[in-house]
């Protein structure tokens, strides 16, 4: 969860929606090493497709950019990013239509050579934008365990609880993705997640494959 590294990811992933409808993604993602210490990170849903009842809708996505910064101190490593989301989305079902300054925070320690655990804390705000869409601030909380194995394998876990503050609502996610490591420069993974509470979905399945270099 700390590492910084140079790598381009493509990643499908298909939300089934409640009650009914689904939303289906195929994102690019660039992580740029600059050193030891940081890192860039861009990602643009580079096609997104939305079905519901009386809705359908095909194009592209907000655009995410990050710049991230860790430093190990003892057996613990800390991290902190900022990110801004730019309201890219060739249609308003696909964005927010605001644009977004985010902070996050970092903390990860291996507990033994087979098992990571890394804790964070976002927050997500809206500045500007389309002034006819709604203004949003979010907080969460993020508990992710890692599970390494003997050949290139990984069991990666999340268990997150979101607030917006601008309303009572609030929501947690659970995810559980298998990483694999075929090369130095090639991985891939599979995952599945859902979404409870008052942004409650039906179920989420991913796939990427990430090249290194």
């Amino acid at each position: 969860p700390a590492d910084i590294d140079s790598r381009f990811d493509v990643i499908v992933k298909r939300i089934n929606l409640d009650p009914d409808g689904h939303a289906d993604s195929l994102t690019l993602k660039y992580d740029y090493k600059l050193n030891q210490n940081w890192g860039l990170n861009f990602e643009l849903p580079a096609y997104s497709r939305l079905v519901s009842p009386g809705l359908r809708v095909t194009g592209t996505g907000d655009l995410f950019a990050r710049a991230r910064w860790i430093v190990p101190a003892g057996t613990w490593t800390y991290g902190a990013s900022f990110e801004v989301v730019l309201p890219t989305a060739s249609k308003d079902a696909l964005g927010t239509g605001r644009n977004q300054l985010n902070a996050s925070v970092l903390a990860v320690r291996p507990y033994s050579s087979s098992f990571i655990a890394a804790f964070a804390a976002k927050q997500t705000t809206s500045v500007g934008g389309d002034g006819d869409r709604a203004k949003f601030s979010n907080s969460e909380v993020r508990f992710v365990p890692v599970f390494i194995f003997d050949g290139g394998w990984a069991v990666i876990g999340e268990l997150r609880q979101t607030w917006e503050h601008r309303s009572d609502a609030s929501w947690q996610r659970v995810e559980v993705v298998l990483n694999k490591q075929f090369t130095s420069t090639w991985a891939g993974s599979l995952g599945y997640g859902h979404d409870f509470g008052d942004r409650k979905d039906r179920g989420a399945l991913s796939a990427a494959v990430k090249y290194f270099f």
